[in-house]
């Protein structure tokens, strides 16, 4: 999985292709780090070999698995929590979950409380950061732009 040119998914930050492996000095002592160019702002994360668990980095999704997970954002929303502050907690240890089904159910959930016009605008930054998370993957799942991404997902949020 971590080789140059691999797509990879990175929790909280989003997906990015790994550009470069390579050894570096840091304080007299030598580190392999792994750098990935995501595809949010086209930040470079570098990650030094010995941490790469603690990122739990995984491979972006396949386009059969996509299409399953976006079905979750058409679904009704069933279980909601009433408390905006409980709800948005949990709403972040989903997202850190790194798993693409999963903030697809926060996506649904979130566009379900926006469409009804009962949701807090703290809620606001955690629907956008989630709203980029996916995009960033579906962005190199289809090989498209981040915005035909992003267009895809609003559309389904509107429904």
């Amino acid at each position: 999985m971590l080789t140059v040119g691999n797509k990879v998914f990175v929790p909280n930050y989003g997906a990015g292709i790994i550009k470069n492996i390579e050894f570096r000095k840091v304080y007299d002592t030598i580190y392999k780090f792994v750098d990935v160019i995501l595809m949010i702002d086209n930040i470079c994360l570098s990650i030094p070999i010995n941490r790469i668990e603690a990122y739990r980095i995984r491979e972006i999704i396949t386009k059969d698995k996509l299409e399953e997970c976006l079905k979750i954002i058409n679904q009704q929303p069933y279980n909601i929590e009433n408390k905006w502050n409980k709800r948005y907690r949990e709403n972040n240890e989903k997202i850190y979950t790194g798993k693409f089904d999963i903030e697809c159910e926060v996506l649904r959930d979130l566009y379900y409380l926006k469409r009804k016009g009962i949701m807090p605008l703290g809620e606001q930054k955690i629907l956008t950061k989630v709203e980029s998370l996916v995009s960033s993957e579906i962005m190199l799942v289809l090989d498209i732009s981040f915005n035909e991404a992003f267009k895809i997902i609003s559309d389904l949020g509107r429904k």
